[in-house]
C-alpha cells in the first residue's frame, strides 16, 4: 500500500508499538495499586523472554546464533529491560503515568546523538527538529507543579528514575542494532535480553526501594499479566523495527507513547491519573515530533 510505503514499515512498526505500549502502560497502572514495580518488572521481562524463546525455538535461530551477537543482546538486557525497567516502573509510583511516562521520552535525545557517533547514521535537519520537538514535551511535563515542594527533593524522590530509564532505553537499542549487523534475529534478541535483565533485576533488589504496597491481590497481578502480553508485541514490533530502519527514526517515533498515555488515562484510570493542560500541551509537541520524524526521514 502506498501509505505504508511512505511512512516506511520500520517507522509504522515503531508507531504501532508506542500504541501497544501505551495500552500495557494502563495496565501496568491498574495493576501497580498493589503489586510492586520490582514483581512487574520481573513478570513482564519473563513474559517477553518466553515470548521470544519460543518464536526462537520454532525457527531454530536461537541454536544457530554466533557468539558476538548474542554479547551485543546480553549487554542490551542489561541496559533496557534491567536497569531501564526498573527506573520506569518505579517512576510511575512515585510521580504518576503521564509524567513519568513523557519524562523517559527524552530517550530519542540520547539514542539520536549515540547513533550519530557510533552508528554513523545522518538524521535530516527535519529529523532532528521531531526529536527537538519531543524532548521539548518532555521538558514541560518536568516542570513541577506543586509549589510547595522544593524542587531538589523532587528531583531526588522522582524525577531521577525516568531519567535513568530514558538513558538506559536509548542505549539498548544501540546495542541491539550492533548484533543486527551480523545477525538479524529479533526473536533472540527477546529471549536473550529479557532473561539478563531478569538477572539484572534480581541481582539489584537489595538497593531497589523498600515496597510499603502489602500483599498483591490477584486481580492487580492479572493486570500485570496483560500489561505483559501487550509487552511482548511491544518489543516484537519495535525489535523488528530496528532491523528495517534507522535507530534515529524509529526511537523517536515508538516514543510518541504519551499521547495515547493520555488517551488511555482519560478513558480508563480517571480515578488514578489526572490529565491537566501542560500534560495535553507536552503530548501534542511529543506527537508533532513524531510527525515530522514520519515526513520527512529521507
Amino acid at each position: 500500500m502506498d501509505w505504508i510505503r511512505y511512512v516506511g514499515p520500520g517507522e509504522l512498526m515503531a508507531i504501532s508499538s508506542a500504541l501497544i505500549f501505551a495500552m500495557g502502560q494502563g495496565c501496568i497502572r491498574q495493576g501497580m495499586r498493589t503489586v510492586s514495580p520490582f514483581l512487574s518488572a520481573l513478570i513482564i521481562n519473563l513474559m517477553v523472554g518466553l515470548g521470544g524463546l519460543t518464536v526462537s525455538l520454532y525457527r531454530g535461530t536461537l541454536q544457530d546464533s554466533s557468539l558476538t551477537p548474542l554479547l551485543w543482546f546480553v549487554a542490551m538486557g542489561i541496559a533496557g529491560p534491567g536497569i531501564g525497567r526498573i527506573s520506569h516502573l518505579i517512576g510511575i509510583t512515585k510521580m504518576g503515568l503521564n509524567r513519568s511516562v513523557t519524562i523517559s521520552s527524552a530517550t530519542p535525545i540520547w539514542a539520536t546523538l549515540i547513533a550519530i557517533v557510533v552508528l554513523g547514521e545522518s538524521p535530516s535537519f527535519p529529523v532532528l527538529l521531531g526529536t527537538m520537538s519531543i524532548v521539548s514535551g518532555v521538558w514541560l511535563l518536568s516542570i513541577r507543579e506543586d509549589v510547595s515542594q522544593a524542587f531538589g527533593a523532587w528531583f531526588r524522590g522522582a524525577l531521577i528514575f525516568p531519567l535513568i530509564a530514558s538513558v538506559a532505553y536509548a542505549v539498548a537499542p544501540i546495542f541491539v542494532k550492533l548484533a543486527f549487523e551480523q545477525q538479524e534475529t529479533p526473536e533472540v534478541a527477546l529471549v536473550v535480553g529479557f532473561t539478563v535483565g531478569n538477572l539484572v533485576l534480581l541481582a539489584g533488589k537489595p538497593f531497589l526501594p523498600r515496597w510499603e504496597g502489602g500483599q498483591p491481590l490477584r486481580r492487580d497481578i492479572s493486570w500485570i499479566f496483560a500489561a505483559g502480553g501487550l509487552n511482548i508485541m511491544t518489543a516484537f514490533l519495535l525489535t523488528t523495527a530496528f532491523s528495517l530502519a534507522p535507530v534515529s527514526t524509529t526511537l523517536p517515533l515508538s516514543r510518541t507513547a504519551p499521547i495515547w498515555v493520555l488517551l488511555v488515562s482519560y478513558l480508563f484510570l480517571g480515578q488514578l491519573e489526572r490529565v491537566t493542560w501542560r500534560t495535553v500541551v507536552a503530548a501534542i509537541l511529543v506527537v508533532s515530533g513524531g510527525v515530522f520524524i514520519t515526513a520527512f526521514r529521507n
